[in-house]
């Protein structure tokens, strides 16, 4: 999996501190943009339509600070007019990734990760401005998508992008933000609609909206999730290379899990055991990132397992994926990680949708501060992290 990101990256697997102003300048340079900004212009966010609609990236230092997102900046240039492996912050995939059904093996038989690959249609959509203000921005486009199976879909995804406020993070997550916290927030809003003139079907397949950002991995970051239900660690789903009690633990009733872009691999926490906030803690950066996406008591989930399956619906709400060299060895070169999640899939009649939103909150403060907000919104104390 992950096959031709990963190509690029070892091409920009070095650590890379840039600001947010550096990243807007080479953007400027080669594909027209959209900034969104709020808290007098001290958060925002470059989103480029033509590059699969993406948000690149966002800072909560104004132009000078730093940038949040994972940018490879190799990647872009003249030749490259649709951004293909970029980075970015922010994206919309069409799950399913796994099993017969997925989108990413290209109708090559055997089902292997060898032949996994981004479909060309979804790597080179661009999407097109509707509307627009200083705060939100909506876009729209169409593609068509063939599964392993052969089943082919043709989808309208229209993608809402908003900068939140203040006031809109503290009602979304229903607690008072400390003045002396800075912050960057966004939610992204998805609706894919079935623009076929034939209604999906479980036998043949379906699909689903699939949301995920990349972000610079450190040593010092560990993603947050505390488990629902009783979960543990044999309730969560393990992909690539496997992990130790140093990669993926649990404390306190919460799976902690590094990402620091230098090993391979990947875990999916099902529905039951899913919460619908989580986080991700980067020490040395003073940040605490929140993620909050939509979650329905929809039953049918992707899964990443790269085999035909007798159960293909059986998968995970929140994905999460580290990267690291192919073969798994042992490095020094730091890449990046991803925070994701995913709408459930659904039978959909022809010009029926479905929606998703995947909402993106960056706090950076002192060790209290970030610590007070993980209490408050993750039930967990910073200082328990190994």
């Amino acid at each position: 999996m992950f096959i031709i990101i990963c190509i690029v990256a070892s091409c920009n697997n070095k650590t890379n501190i840039s600001s947010y102003e550096d990243d807007l300048k080479l953007i400027k340079e080669h594909t027209n943009f959209v900034e969104l900004t709020s808290n007098e212009g001290k958060s925002r966010l470059i989103i480029c339509p033509k590059y699969q609609g993406k948000i690149i990236t966002s800072t909560y230092h104004g132009m000078a600070g730093k940038s949040n997102g994972w940018l490879n900046r190799n990647a872009i240039n003249k030749q490259n007019p649709t951004g293909k492996g970029v980075g970015g912050e922010d994206r919309i995939w069409i799950g399913p990734l796994g099993g017969q059904f997925s989108f990413y093996y290209q109708q090559i038989k055997p089902l292997d990760e060898k032949n996994w690959q981004v479909p060309s249609t979804l790597e080179d959509m661009t999407f097109n401005e509707l509307s627009k203000t200083s705060t939100q921005v909506l876009l729209e486009g169409n593609v068509q998508l063939t599964n392993f199976k052969g089943t082919t879909f043709n989808l309208n995804i229209k993608r809402n992008i908003s900068i939140l406020n203040k006031s809109n993070i503290e009602e979304n997550l229903k607690f008072k933000l400390n003045p002396t916290v800075d912050f960057v927030a966004y939610n992204s809003s998805h609706t894919l609609k079935n623009i076929d003139s034939v209604s999906w079907k479980k036998e043949t397949g379906l699909a689903s909206i699939w949301s995920a950002g990349m972000f610079k991995g450190r040593d010092s970051t560990t993603v947050i999730i505390p488990l629902k239900n009783n979960g543990s660690i044999s309730n969560v789903f393990k992909y690539m290379g496997p992990l130790n009690t140093k990669r993926l633990y649990i404390k306190n009733k919460t799976l902690l899990y590094r990402a620091d872009g230098k090993y391979r691999s990947k875990i999916g926490v099902p529905h039951k055991f899913a919460p619908e906030i989580y986080g991700c803690y980067s020490k040395d950066q003073q940040r605490l990132t929140i993620i909050q996406y939509r979650k329905t008591n929809d039953s049918l989930y992707f899964n990443s397992n790269v085999f035909v399956q007798k159960n293909p619906y059986q998968g995970e709400v929140i994905p999460i994926y580290n990267h690291g060299t192919m073969d798994y060895s042992a490095t020094d070169d730091i890449s990046f990680f991803e925070l994701e999640s995913t709408s459930a899939m659904k039978v959909l009649h022809p010009n029926e949708t479905i929606t998703h939103f995947h909402r993106v909150y960056h706090f950076s403060g002192s060790f209290n501060e970030l610590n007070h907000i993980s209490e408050k919104l993750l039930n967990f104390n910073l200082n328990e992290i190994k």
